[in-house]
């Protein structure tokens, strides 16, 4: 009997040892070193086109904390990376009025790369286990007129998609000023456990009132070097209220917020890699 046991097991260990390795699932990022975020990838900074998979990789390549990348929903529900024109319109067509296959048909991007989707986007970010999150910008519809269903939606199903992949841990969202969309998003975002920030000039208190902790926002209505606006850094440090700036791309407006890291969420640039090397040589 013992004979007939041991010769089982010994065969289930060499069907197990035939059988291909199964890879555990990366389900959160690796520690980062920095806060910097590339702006649609660093795409100006690396000469690759805006929100394609290419600047994506340059990005992590650098280790950057997030790469900034732009969502928009199509007729058949696909989720597109991408930034329309003045028009309103991607390769054409008005996102929410075409499918996938016809923007796709429709060109490519400068490096031949097909129009990416964001489960592309996602896979690719957390594929090597790095520390490079995806910051989703959620655009407002405001062509041919003001859609905030669509943008809306398109939140949605970028949380299913994140929810699937177990991905929440690689993803931060970041919303258009629109109020009525900033609602419909949050409450999304927030059942989903994936941190979204309201991009509004608005001051502290209303972050605060709304339930929302985090502000991402433009430096042109921040009081900075190069700015008279309304908001400070200090202003939300104070209320409790997380806030990232961006773009940061002229040197005054660098040296000031490099300065003031320690006070910041993150800081979206252009150039991510040379703020990156002087954070570095400060040790931070």
């Amino acid at each position: 009997m013992k004979s007939i046991w041991k010769t089982a097991l010994v065969s289930t260990m060499m069907l197990s040892l035939a059988l291909p390795a199964v890879a555990a699932s990366v389900v959160e990022p690796a520690e980062c070193d920095n806060v910097i975020v590339a702006h649609r990838g660093g795409a100006k900074e690396s000469n690759t086109p805006d929100n394609s998979l290419a600047a994506l990789k340059y990005t992590q390549s650098l280790g950057c904390y997030a790469s900034e990348c732009d969502i928009y929903i199509t007729a058949d529900n696909k989720l597109i990376v991408g930034h329309v024109d003045n028009d309103g319109k991607f390769n054409g067509y008005y996102p929410f009025e075409a499918t996938l296959e016809q923007i796709r048909s429709n060109g490519k991007l400068a490096n031949g790369e097909t129009i990416p989707t964001l489960d592309e986007f996602l896979d690719q970010t957390i594929k090597d286990g790095s520390c490079t999150k995806l910051w989703i910008d959620i655009k407002n519809v405001t062509k041919p007129r003001q859609l905030s269903q669509y943008p809306i939606a398109a939140c949605k199903e970028a949380c299913r998609i994140i929810k699937e992949r177990n991905a929440e841990k690689w993803v931060e969202f970041i919303c258009t000023s629109n109020p009525e969309v900033m609602a419909g998003c949050s409450s999304v975002c927030k059942a989903a456990g994936i941190p979204i920030a309201w991009m509004s000039k608005k001051p502290a208190s209303d972050y605060k009132s709304a339930g929302y902790d985090w502000s991402n926002m433009n430096s042109i209505y921040m009081r900075d070097p190069l700015h008279n606006g309304k908001r400070t850094i200090d202003e939300f440090n104070k209320a409790g209220v997380k806030l990232s700036v961006y773009v940061i791309d002229e040197k005054e407006t660098k040296d000031y917020y490099l300065e003031n890291i320690d006070k910041l969420k993150a800081i979206t640039t252009n150039h991510p890699a040379e703020l990156l090397k002087r954070l570095r040589a400060k040790g931070q």
